[in-house]
C-alpha cells in the first residue's frame, strides 16, 4: 500500500500529464470540424458546474471567501480565458509541442512580474533560469541550426498564453489562501465562462448534445477538472520542492502525446530543448533539497 507521500507524488504526476492533453484534444476536435469558440466557452461551463456541485456538497462553512476576494477571483477568470484562447490559437499555427514549450515561459515571467510589482531586483537564480529556458527554446525551434521556421503569429499567441498563465498564478496565489481549491476553482471558471460569453457571444452556441460539447467536456476534464482535483489532493501530501519538479512532466507529456496521437514529427532539437527546459526547472529544486540536508 502506498504511503501518503508516494500517493501525493503520483497524483501530481497524473495532473501534470493531464495538462499535456488539451492541445491534443483541440487538434483532434478541429480535424472533426469543431468550433474553437464553442469548445472554450462550454469547457468552462462544464468545469464550473462540477466545481459548484463538489463545493456545495462538501461545504466547509468555516472557510468563507470574503466578497472582495470573490470579486478578484471572478476577474481572474479573464486571464484564465486568455490562457486557453491564446494557447489554442498557438496550437493552430505552430503545433502542440512548440505551443506547450512557449507556455512554460511562465516559469520566468512570474518572478519577473513579481519583482516589478514589488520593485525589487530579479534574483540571480531567476535570471539564470531565464537564460537556460530561452536557450532551450532556441534549440527546440532550430535557431542554432538555422532551420527555424519563424511563425510570428503562433509564437506571439504562445507567449500571450504564458503571460496570461503568469497573471493567473500571481492572482490566485494571493487570494483566499485559507480556502479550498475547489471553492476558488468554481469562481475562476465562472469568471472565465462569463468573460467567454461576453467576448465571443456572436460565435458561441451552447448546446449539451453537439459534437462541440463532446470535445468541450473532454477539454474540461483534462485542462481544468482532473488537474485541479489531482493537484489539490497531491500538493499537501508532497514536499514543495518535489512537487515543483514533478509538474514539469507536462512538457515531455505533450511531446509524447503529439507523437503517439497526432503523429507529429519530433526532431532531436526539440528533444534537447525540452530536456534543457525541464532540467532548468528541476535542478534548482534538487540543489535546494541537497543543501537542506
Amino acid at each position: 500500500m502506498l504511503n501518503k507521500h508516494a500517493a501525493g507524488a503520483i497524483m501530481i504526476i497524473a495532473g501534470a500529464i493531464c495538462y499535456g492533453m488539451p492541445g491534443i484534444i483541440l487538434s483532434l476536435a478541429l480535424r472533426h470540424g469543431a468550433h474553437t469558440s464553442n469548445i472554450i466557452a462550454t469547457q468552462y461551463l462544464f468545469s464550473f458546474i462540477l466545481f459548484f456541485v463538489l463545493s456545495e456538497f462538501t461545504r466547509n462553512k468555516k472557510a468563507t471567501i470574503p466578497t472582495r476576494e470573490k470579486a478578484i477571483a471572478l476577474f481572474t477568470g479573464m486571464p484564465l480565458l486568455g490562457v486557453t484562447y491564446c494557447f489554442f490559437q498557438s496550437v493552430f499555427y505552430i503545433g502542440v509541442p512548440t505551443a506547450t514549450l512557449l507556455m512554460m515561459q511562465s516559469s520566468w515571467i512570474v518572478p519577473l512580474i513579481n519583482a516589478i510589482i514589488r520593485r525589487t531586483p530579479v534574483a540571480r537564480k531567476d535570471i539564470l533560469l531565464l537564460l537556460c529556458i530561452i536557450t532551450g527554446v532556441a534549440i527546440a525551434t532550430g535557431v542554432f541550426r538555422g532551420s527555424m521556421r519563424l511563425n510570428i503569429i503562433g509564437i506571439s499567441w504562445g507567449l500571450g498564453a504564458a503571460l496570461c498563465y503568469s497573471l493567473v498564478i500571481l492572482s490566485s496565489s494571493q487570494i483566499a489562501k485559507e480556502s479550498r481549491v475547489i471553492d476558488k476553482a468554481r469562481l475562476l471558471t465562472l469568471g472565465a465562462f462569463i468573460t467567454a460569453i461576453c467576448v465571443m457571444k456572436d460565435n458561441v452556441d451552447i448546446s449539451p448534445f453537439t459534437t462541440d460539447s463532446y470535445w468541450s467536456l473532454l477539454t474540461a476534464v483534462f485542462s481544468s477538472i482532473l488537474p485541479v482535483l489531482l493537484f489539490g489532493l497531491g500538493m499537501p501530501r508532497t514536499a514543495p520542492s518535489l512537487a515543483g519538479m514533478l509538474v514539469t512532466i507536462e512538457l515531455p507529456a505533450a511531446y509524447v502525446f503529439s507523437y503517439l496521437i497526432l503523429a507529429e514529427k519530433i526532431n532531436i532539437d526539440q528533444i534537447v530543448g525540452c530536456l534543457i527546459i525541464v532540467l532548468s526547472l528541476v535542478v534548482p529544486g534538487l540543489i535546494g533539497k541537497y543543501k537542506s540536508r
